[in-house]
């Protein structure tokens, strides 16, 4: 019951609906799913009242937050592709956001709520896009006839040295998903974890003076962990990004 009490509500790994057969690897996490519409949501109604609520004059600590953090991930988009990114600084910020709007639905103190990001099929499916983008940005940037060059070249000594390049530039390539994947999934779960463990450590009686002292402090740590975690998996979006936007040569 403390348990509840400090907002950890569900076993860790478990999920209220599934669809598919039991420990399939192609279930379907319903509540995942509806978690993830849920940040979306609020994300698209807070920008609908930002947008509407936008003044020169005097502006809200709202306001004024949104377009700080803006300010300061545009910084450093800039700094990485220049002043010119197209679509990639639209593409990073959403990320942030996003992201970061998910990995604090899991702290708020309501039963079934958890992280979509602390599912690692949220998290894959994340750094999947990236994975595309980046890809796409390196075709855009260099050509097709440059993309199948990283792989695979032509002459003598390629017919040696080929096998051996395109298994090291896969598994390159494949990292990167998967580091970005589990390194947001692994911090949020613990986060989540955190909640478990001090609910179950502390007996029924403290669970009240427990919600009043200590569960503030861990969510305001969780608030923390999940702020740099969104900025970190946009920060390596945007590393990865410019290393796509370099030419052929620099590769």
């Amino acid at each position: 019951m403390a348990a509840h009490i400090l907002a950890a509500t569900l076993p860790i790994g478990e999920h209220w609906w599934v669809i598919g057969p039991s420990g399939s690897l192609w279930n379907i996490h319903m509540d995942t799913v509806i978690m993830s519409l849920l940040a979306a949501a609020i994300l698209l109604l807070l920008g609908l009242y930002i947008r509407t609520h936008v003044t020169y004059a005097a502006p809200s600590r709202m306001q004024n937050a949104v377009e700080a953090t803006m300010e300061f991930i545009n910084g450093i988009i800039e700094d990485n592709l220049g002043r010119s990114p197209g679509t990639i600084a639209s593409i990073a910020l959403t990320l942030f956001f996003y992201i970061w709007v998910m990995n604090l639905i899991g702290l708020l103190p309501i039963p079934y709520f958890h992280s979509p990001t602390a599912d690692v099929s949220t998290t894959f499916a994340l750094a999947l896009l990236v994975f595309v983008l980046m890809h796409i940005r390196y075709i855009q940037t260099s050509g097709l006839g440059a993309y199948r060059g990283h792989y695979w070249t032509r002459g003598f000594k390629a017919i040696v040295l080929n096998p051996v390049s395109v298994l090291l530039t896969v598994v390159t390539e494949l990292s990167r998903p998967l580091t970005l994947s589990f390194r947001l999934f692994g911090n949020i779960l613990a986060g989540e974890i955190l909640l478990i463990v001090a609910g179950s450590l502390l007996p029924l009686e403290a669970a009240v003076v427990a919600n009043v002292l200590i569960n503030p402090l861990i969510l305001a740590f969780g608030l923390f962990v999940g702020t740099v975690q969104a900025f970190i998996f946009t920060v390596l979006t945007v590393a990865y990004m410019a290393i796509a936007s370099e030419s052929a040569e620099a590769h």
